[in-house]
C-alpha cells in the first residue's frame, strides 16, 4: 500500500482507528474522509450497514470478495435515496469485489467517467442492480446483478461503455436496458436469464452492439 491508502474493518474503530491494517476504520464512510485522489481502500470481510459515497476522483475500493464484502444500506428497499455505493461526477474510479445488498440502487454512477467496476454484485434492490446516469467509458465486468425489483442494469444517457461477462438473473423486468440516449455501448458475453426482458434496446439509443450473450 501507499501512504495514503486506508483499511476498513468491522473489528475497526473510528474513534481511534488510523486507518492501517493493524489500526483499521470500522466504516468505509470514515476511510472516504480521509481518501485524496489516488487512494486505495481496502475493505476487509463483513456486512457493512451504510451508503458508500465516493468523495474523490481516482479511488479504488477493494473488498475481499462481493460474497464476503457486503455493503447493506439501512433502510427498506423501497427508499428511492437508499444506494449502496454512489458517486457522482467523478473520474478513474475502481469498485472491485463487493456487494451490495438490498438498497434502492446497488451501484449508482452519475456522472462518472473512465472507471472499472468489477467483481461486484448488486442483488434484491428495490430497483436497479447498478444504474448509469449520464456515465460514458465504464468498464464493467465479472460482476453479478440478480435479483432485484427492477433492472439488473440501466443505463441512461450513457455511452462508450463496455459490459462482458456478467451475470443478470431473475431481475423483476430487464436484464440490461440502455435507454435515454445511450448509444455505442458493447454489451457482449454476458449471461442474462430469467428476466421478464433480456437485452432490451430502448428506442432513442443507437450503435449498440449486442454479441454472444446467453
Amino acid at each position: 500500500s501507499t501512504s495514503g491508502d486506508s483499511f476498513t474493518s468491522l473489528s475497526g474503530n473510528d474513534a481511534t482507528g488510523q486507518g492501517t491494517a493493524s489500526k483499521p476504520f470500522a466504516t468505509i464512510t470514515n476511510a472516504m474522509k480521509f481518501a485524496t485522489a489516488g487512494d486505495t481502500i481496502f475493505v476487509d470481510a463483513g456486512l457493512f450497514t451504510e451508503t458508500v459515497v465516493i468523495s474523490a476522483d481516482s479511488i479504488t475500493l477493494i473488498g475481499k470478495d462481493s460474497n464476503a464484502t457486503v455493503i447493506d444500506p439501512p433502510g427498506a428497499n423501497g427508499v428511492t435515496t437508499l444506494y449502496g455505493i454512489y458517486a457522482t461526477g467523478k473520474t478513474n474510479l475502481l469498485i472491485k469485489d463487493i456487494g451490495a445488498l438490498g438498497a434502492y440502487f446497488g451501484i449508482y454512477l452519475s456522472n462518472v467517467n473512465r472507471s472499472t467496476v468489477t467483481g461486484d454484485s448488486a442483488s434484491s434492490c428495490g430497483n436497479t442492480g447498478l444504474y448509469l446516469n449520464n456515465s460514458d467509458t465504464i468498464t464493467i465486468t465479472n460482476s453479478i446483478f440478480n435479483s432485484n425489483s427492477g433492472r439488473g442494469m440501466s443505463l441512461n444517457a450513457s455511452s462508450f461503455n463496455t459490459i462482458s461477462n456478467n451475470t443478470l438473473k431473475s431481475n423483476s423486468n430487464y436484464g440490461i436496458i440502455p435507454e435515454g440516449s445511450s448509444n455505442n455501448n458493447t454489451i457482449s458475453g454476458n449471461t442474462v436469464m430469467s428476466n421478464t426482458y433480456g437485452v432490451y434496446l430502448y428506442s432513442g439509443s443507437s450503435g449498440n452492439t449486442v454479441s454472444n450473450n446467453n
